[in-house]
């Protein structure tokens, strides 16, 4: 029979009556058996619900929780995406700096209710409201590296410490913008980054010839705000060359590999390529200089944002507990902000890139990063009106 919840409740209750005024056994079985043809309940579920000494309280309606830091809400959603849709763990740490700089830059106004709660708010509840927040950026996998050849007898296999702490370990890697063709001449990203600040660049050229891709690395090493010690590679063979490992040798770079199919080995590189990489211009095939001059353009925003205005977490502490790697991360940082604590920075560089950061607007170079990907490259418009 189907029955209302408080429709069964109430049957409940006259059944429970009848059952303490009987006596004998039998009538007591009896009125169980009915109860249990009528509701269908089990029969010690029965027996228990008879027994209650007092009559089930009535469900009451779900009480809405009072929404706490529904003033901040608007301007946790404008800072979050001025920094690209970080974790909370990223988030929480410059949540305030990031408001008041946007404030500066009048795309909010913080009122003291705002600014206390931003204050107030913790890292788990910041993260509960982010998993109720639309983001447009996509999750995306990363193709599986090719192994390739080289001299490889010319360039030591070895692994920086994953708590390395002297600045300019630099590891480099290439990514490939063939749109699943690998057959012709197109476009590759080179990924530089210095695994102890974050800080990293990327340059796009077109093919991987050996004497491109060095002179690619040249100009990154050039702009680089402070002198690298070492220089980590892959194994494919547009790095493990003459051209690369006399560069290096001029300027008394330590040039090491990674292990054959360890791609692990390269992590920081990997990470960061799927990060600034894949997650901004994705898997399109771009073959022309017009489209190279394009990603270099869009790289130009992306490595100020990311060096300047997007916090990042390191690894501090790793614990091992049977099968399972446990990882401690500290508080997050810009890659600026770590230089400037690792003391590898001059006064003059130093006062530059703080200048730099202090005149950029954050939702604005979001923006201006949404709008240059939005368009595109020149030479792929005028394939797609042509068509």
């Amino acid at each position: 029979m189907n029955m209302s919840y408080s429709s069964r409740q109430e049957y409940l209750d006259v059944q429970r009556r009848r059952y303490a005024k009987v006596l004998s056994r039998q009538e007591k079985s009896q009125i169980i058996d009915e109860t249990v043809r009528t509701l269908g309940y089990h029969r010690k579920h029965v027996i228990r619900e008879f027994n209650r000494t007092e009559p089930k309280k009535p469900k009451s309606k779900h009480r809405q929780k009072p929404l706490y830091y529904k003033e901040a809400i608007p301007t946790i959603q404008l800072a979050w995406e001025a920094l690209d849709y970080p974790c909370a763990e990223r988030l929480h740490p410059v949540l305030v700096a990031t408001a008041q700089s946007l404030q500066r830059h009048g795309e909010l106004v913080l009122t003291p209710t705002i600014l206390d709660q931003l204050g107030q708010i913790s890292r788990a509840t910041l993260g509960r409201y982010l998993e109720r927040m639309e983001t447009p950026k996509a999750k995306r996998r990363m193709p599986r590296p090719k192994p390739s050849s080289g001299p490889l007898s010319a360039v030591p296999v070895e692994r920086y410490d994953w708590d390395e702490q002297k600045p300019g370990a630099l590891e480099i890697d290439l990514v490939e913008h063939n749109g699943g063709n690998s057959h012709g001449h197109f476009a590759y990203t080179l990924t530089v980054v210095d695994i102890v600040t974050g800080y990293s660049r990327r340059r796009a050229v077109l093919g991987r010839g050996q004497a491109v891709v060095v002179g690619a690395i040249q100009y990154l090493l050039e702009e680089w705000p402070f002198r690298p010690w070492g220089l980590h590679s892959d194994n494919g063979s547009e790095f493990l060359n003459s051209h690369l490992v006399k560069f290096c040798q001029s300027e008394e770079l330590q040039f090491t590999r990674s292990r054959p199919y360890k791609k692990n080995d390269n992590a920081h590189a990997e990470q960061k390529n799927r990060q600034y990489v894949r997650d901004f211009v994705g898997y399109e095939r771009y073959d022309t200089s017009e489209e190279v001059e394009w990603l270099n353009d869009v790289y130009e925003h992306v490595d100020l944002d990311a060096n300047l205005i997007l916090p990042m977490r390191k690894v501090i502490a790793k614990e091992r507990r049977g099968k399972k790697l446990r990882k401690r991360y500290d508080e997050a940082r810009t890659p600026l902000q770590r230089l400037i604590e690792s003391g590898v920075l001059s006064n003059d560089t130093k006062q530059q890139l703080l200048d730099i950061q202090a005149y950029i607007n954050p939702l604005e170079l979001h923006r201006t990063i949404s709008n240059l990907i939005a368009i595109g490259p020149i030479q792929k418009l005028e394939k797609t009106v042509k068509q």
